[in-house]
């Protein structure tokens, strides 16, 4: 049977078989060592963060920036958007999976604990172990030299180990031959055997390419980090993993997509244009006068009842209203408080205030009056003049057939005011002067 030189060139399946011999020795050590500085078995735990971290990569930061603006937006629209309950899970849920995968992406070495040593990350290669060397000042060129040598090593002894028992037990065949033969079968069935390298004399035939796909291939840091061979499937690269940054840089357009397509309208009022806050100042104006006339109305009427309890002519002044257009006039409370708001109508009808000429007359002045006019004035102590219900008006209302006269007879009983029928045109007394409040012919 043709035998292979036990110095072979190195294919992907002696790479495999020379990594496994050495990934035993490798996990031992780091084992041993607890993985660089932290418990042995042990990961820490990561804290999450929201900034780009200092120590992360260039594209790993640029990704993060621009995730973190478009996470704002997110969370805006979820919260003042008019959006669904399902859209805004949705928008949410997008804006998670990004925070989550941007947290992880600057999770860097720097700024946490390392977590313990695994098969694939944390470990300091076999080859620097082996000579006290320190990571941090390991260069790629010496890594790369490292490695070659490493595994040209494990090789050769894997190679040379296994020429030197076949060499035995060629001798010994006679009375060895079937516990070599043992052997042989078994060390076949373990892929993962060391002396089972293709190419080396061991008895049997080299494994098929086939057969070497099945062999499986352990994460080390030595296998990491030799080069894939240019004729690798292209299967495998495609489901080589992506960097964290392309990993940012998706979630954040996918996200970006899913606010673009969701229907978010966010209600902005306008500010009050300088029209809307004149009227919103004249209506707080208006709220405050109809507030303060409501306040006036019940302490007239307060008044009023007190001024009831005394006698015609009798009425002390502060028991009376005065009257804000007619200075030095004053009558029963609820009676000023009427005439106050007939006189508004007035002056918005003719562009003036009433021209009041007599209001509350005491007994004493009744009786002035009463000498001065003769038959035309009340017997004292029987005048409305009294009782601070009557008013005396000129101005144009003091004659019959004008403008303001008219007025008055059409708007002066909205108010409580009237003409009595003794003083009006035709009566027993005409007065077109007189107005009485609140009283009765």
């Amino acid at each position: 049977m043709q035998r292979v030189h036990p110095r072979m060139t190195r294919s992907s399946l002696a790479i495999a078989a020379a990594l496994t011999s050495a990934a035993l020795t490798t996990t031992a050590a780091v084992g041993l060592a607890g993985g660089d500085g932290g418990a042995p078995g042990t990961a820490s735990a990561a804290e999450p963060t929201v900034q780009p971290s200092p120590t992360a990569d260039p594209a790993v930061r640029t990704a993060t920036e621009r995730a973190t603006a478009v996470l704002d937006d997110a969370d805006y629209v979820a919260r003042e958007g008019d959006l669904t309950r399902a859209e805004r899970q949705r928008v949410r849920a997008a804006a998670r999976d990004l925070r989550a995968v941007v947290e992880k992406a600057n999770d860097t070495a720097g700024e946490r604990r390392p977590a313990a040593a695994s098969r694939s990350t944390g470990r300091t290669p076999l080859a620097e172990r082996a000579s006290g060397g320190s990571p941090a000042a390991t260069t790629d060129k010496t890594t790369d030299k490292t490695v070659d040598q490493a595994v040209d090593q494990a090789v050769d002894k894997a190679a040379g180990k296994r020429a030197d028992k076949q060499a035995g037990r060629k001798a010994d065949d006679k009375t060895t031959g079937s516990k070599a033969a043992k052997r042989d079968v078994e060390a076949a069935a373990d892929p993962t055997a060391p002396t089972n390298l293709p190419g080396v004399a061991n008895g049997t035939t080299s494994l098929t390419p086939q057969d070497a796909a099945r062999l499986p291939l352990l994460q080390t840091p030595l296998a990491e980090a030799i080069d894939e061979p240019a004729d690798a499937p292209e299967a495998a690269r495609a489901d080589a993993p992506t960097s964290p940054a392309t990993r940012i840089e998706k979630k954040t357009a996918s996200l970006e997509r899913l606010i673009a397509t969701t229907d978010a309208v966010v209600s902005v009022k306008a500010g009050p244009t300088p029209e809307e806050i004149a009227a919103a100042k004249k209506a707080a104006e208006k709220r405050k006068a109809a507030k303060a006339a409501r306040a006036a109305e019940r302490k007239a009427a307060a008044m009023a009842e007190a001024a009831k309890g005394y006698g015609n002519g009798e009425i002390p002044s502060d028991v009376l209203c005065s009257v804000s257009f007619a200075h030095g006039e004053r009558l029963r409370c609820d009676a000023a408080a009427a005439l106050e708001k007939l006189n508004r109508g007035f002056r918005d009808a003719f562009g003036r205030n009433f021209d009041l000429t007599d209001g509350y007359r005491s007994y004493g002045e009744q009786i002035a009056v009463a000498s001065a006019r003769g038959g035309l004035a009340a017997v004292p102590g029987t005048s409305n003049h009294g009782f601070g219900q009557a008013v005396d008006l000129s101005g144009g209302i003091e004659s019959f057939g004008t403008a303001e006269h008219a007025w008055m007879v059409a708007h002066a009983d909205r108010y409580g005011w009237r003409h009595p029928g003794w003083a009006q045109a035709g009566g027993s007394k005409p007065e077109p002067w007189h107005w009485e409040y609140g009283t009765r012919d």
